[in-house]
């Protein structure tokens, strides 16, 4: 017998919730959640109590009858955090901080003001504003989505800046209604830069919620984007006032940008292959915490057979719950990638050589406007330099 088989362990406060066969447990001060059937909850009862691994495998064994693998579900639980031994037990604040250390902040507000935010009479109001916006839409085309709000002959980089500004603002909104709608059922948030794929965003950490039963789990996930519906509609309605009152065609245009990035954002929540919101909601659904880890792990184990092992790590099948779930989402997975970088290539990359190829031609052209030359030089600038911090972020990321 090991000195491990003979340990007893100290279980690091946990939460649980059942969903159907499985139980999803884990720590919102570690961030970490994971399905354990109904035995391995068996297990970890038993660690609080004092059992030792051996004492456990001897209790189960003489109750079912057959051997249960009881050191590989302990390793994995101390692996995970979950566990620790009782002679590290007096060092657990300082490993608890060592292991959820980072640069991302707390996000921390009464839940009695989320819920005033939330509550049904204000709730009513958003939808009020929402239809209103809409009945607009629908009796005055000059309302409706202008698909080329990005663009414009001069003026670009004073527009992108704008754009920029605007964005950033609904981004903070759009992860703010995020935090909000968990901090209403009083659960703490994290929030920082992240990036999806070469693309920079904010990114809010509400794993908390996995604490709260499964139908409570969906606002939360939700109120990103309904956050940018009431955006759109709002500036819809602005939309609306500005041209009654005859105002600037650049302010109608900016206004006009917002409503189609809005909706350029919204859309983009569907690309699930990169973790989106609407990629949360479909793993709430299916009840499975982290299909992309998964399909990251089929994907690997695929390579490694085409290979004969010299790239990608076998996988443990027996850990997928689901594996038609798993192959099904890891096409998507891949696809979405491939479809990604055929856009960077073959769109993006080539229409801002066109610009600089631009630039050039009107640099050297006689009589040529230095505003513009320089306006688009500006322009193109900081497309690349966001594109290329996104992209170094992106293949620097553990």
């Amino acid at each position: 017998m090991s000195t491990a088989d003979a340990q007893q362990f100290f279980v690091v406060p946990l939460s649980i919730q059942k969903e159907g066969d499985v139980y999803v447990v884990g720590s919102t001060e570690l961030g970490e959640f994971y399905q354990f059937p109904e035995q391995g909850l068996r297990i970890l009862d038993m660690l609080k109590t004092g059992n030792t691994p051996v004492a456990i495998k001897d209790r189960l064994s003489a109750e079912n009858g057959e051997i249960v693998d009881v050191d590989g579900f302990v390793d994995q639980l101390a692996s995970i955090g979950f566990i620790q031994s009782e002679d590290q037990r007096r060092d657990q604040a300082q490993q608890l901080s060592a292991t959820i250390q980072d640069s991302r902040r707390t996000f921390d507000v009464d839940p009695r003001i989320a819920r005033a935010i939330f509550s049904w009479p204000v709730l009513l109001c958003y939808a009020a504003i929402v239809a209103y916006a809409i009945h607009g839409a629908i009796t005055e085309p000059a309302l409706r989505l202008n698909p080329a709000a990005f663009y414009i002959e001069t003026c670009r980089t004073p527009l992108l800046l704008i754009l920029l500004c605007l964005s950033s603002v609904q981004v903070v909104l759009h992860e703010l209604g995020h935090m909000l709608a968990a901090a209403r059922q009083g659960i703490k948030s994290k929030y920082g830069l992240g990036n999806r794929l070469w693309n920079i965003v904010a990114e809010s950490d509400i794993t908390g919620i996995l604490t709260l039963p499964k139908s409570k789990r969906y606002f939360p996930m939700m109120a990103g984007v309904l956050v940018d519906i009431f955006t759109i509609s709002a500036t819809t309605i602005l939309i609306q006032y500005l041209l009654q009152h005859k105002a600037s065609p650049f302010v109608i245009q900016v206004c006009q940008a917002v409503v189609l990035e809005n909706v350029i954002a919204i859309a983009w929540q569907f690309n699930i292959f990169v973790k989106t919101d609407v990629y949360y909601i479909i793993c709430n659904c299916l009840s499975y915490p982290d299909l992309d880890k998964d399909a990251q792990d089929y994907l690997r184990d695929i390579l490694h057979r085409i290979t004969l092992g010299r790239l990608g790590a076998r996988a443990n099948y027996a850990s997928f719950r689901h594996l038609p779930v798993i192959i099904g989402f890891s096409m998507i997975w891949l696809f979405g990638r491939v479809l990604s970088l055929a856009v960077l290539f073959g769109v993006f990359l080539p229409t801002t050589c066109r610009y600089v190829t631009s630039t050039i031609h009107l640099i050297n052209t006689p009589n040529a406007s230095l505003w513009v030359a320089c306006d688009t030089i500006a322009y193109v600038t900081i497309v690349l330099t966001m594109m290329g911090i996104g992209m170094y972020m992106w293949l620097t990321q553990k």
